[in-house]
């Protein structure tokens, strides 16, 4: 089971966002792989319905900006959607990847070993959506390995209704006034803040709260441009990390992301597949 407090251990959760991006096609197997190899303990995807009622893992509402193809996810069916290929933001000549359902991605990540972060991108109305989406996640065995995440929490409210097992991670871009109220009020477990509104106050109040600490923070470059102006940003988020405040740094650049755990001498979190896991319990069970 993914442990959301670790920092009350010296620990740390490390998510690759949509895998690690940095290198490759976001939302990917080879972005997940790459994530995994690179020592994330989980990975954030993005979650679209088509027409016909298929979960489908990519960002966008429309396939123009990173795929080979065009419109609007919620207007084709998946047998429409199921020839086009990913294609990189930033142009890197890379390989086009498929554009999976759901379930596909799933085992994919239950196989390799990560947590996943399964943030729900589309305007929900009513359990009709969230039901399968909890049902895909039963049916991998993946029940103690994802985070349901979203920026409205009156879905997380929700999904916490239909499977009370399942944990919730709100997304805030904001210096809420009372963020640990904020969490309780969608009965969330996770509260992340996007660089740069992350505060001391607000990690504190969350951890009294009981409630999880993550921290959505930009690619290295954003941290090196500023340093060069004689402002280090990163100098303050390493403060963090060494006080403990963060229960999970999530990051493009896996890489990256892991190294500066290190430096702050904080141990990265890693899951075990779930064969070995069962094998670790049954070891401990029948420990004397």
């Amino acid at each position: 089971m993914l442990e959301l407090l670790p920092s009350r251990s010296g620990r740390i959760l490390l998510c690759g966002h949509r895998g690690h991006s940095v290198d490759g096609h976001e939302n990917t197997r080879p972005a997940l792989q790459q994530a995994a190899e690179l020592g994330a303990s989980l990975c954030e995807i993005d979650l679209r319905r088509t027409r016909d009622g298929r979960l489908v893992v990519f960002h966008d509402d429309i396939l123009d900006n990173a795929s080979t193809g065009k419109g609007l996810i919620s207007q084709l069916d998946y047998d429409d959607i199921a020839p086009f290929r990913t294609r990189a933001r930033n142009g890197q000549a890379i390989a086009g990847q498929p554009i999976e359902p759901f379930e596909a991605i799933l085992a994919y990540c239950r196989d390799l070993g990560l947590g996943l972060i399964v943030e729900i991108k589309d305007k929900v109305a009513g359990p009709g959506y969230l039901e399968p989406v909890v049902a895909a996640i039963e049916a991998a065995g993946m029940t103690e390995r994802v985070l349901i995440s979203s920026f409205d929490y009156v879905v997380l409210r929700d999904i916490k209704a239909i499977a009370p097992s399942l944990r919730t991670m709100g997304i805030n871009y904001h210096r809420l006034v009372d963020a640990a109220g904020a969490a309780r009020s969608a009965t969330m477990d996770v509260l992340n803040t996007d660089y740069p509104q992350f505060a001391p106050d607000i990690a504190d109040s969350l951890h009294e709260a009981g409630i999880g600490v993550s921290h959505f923070v930009p690619q290295p470059a954003h941290f090196a441009l500023r340093k060069d102006y004689g402002v280090d940003h990163l100098d303050d988020l390493a403060a963090h990390l060494r006080a403990g405040r963060i229960d999970m740094l999530v990051c493009d650049d896996v890489r990256w992301g892991f190294d500066l755990v290190a430096r702050c001498g904080r141990e990265v979190v890693r899951l075990d597949p779930p064969d070995r896991a069962a094998a670790r319990r049954r070891d401990a069970d029948l420990a004397p």
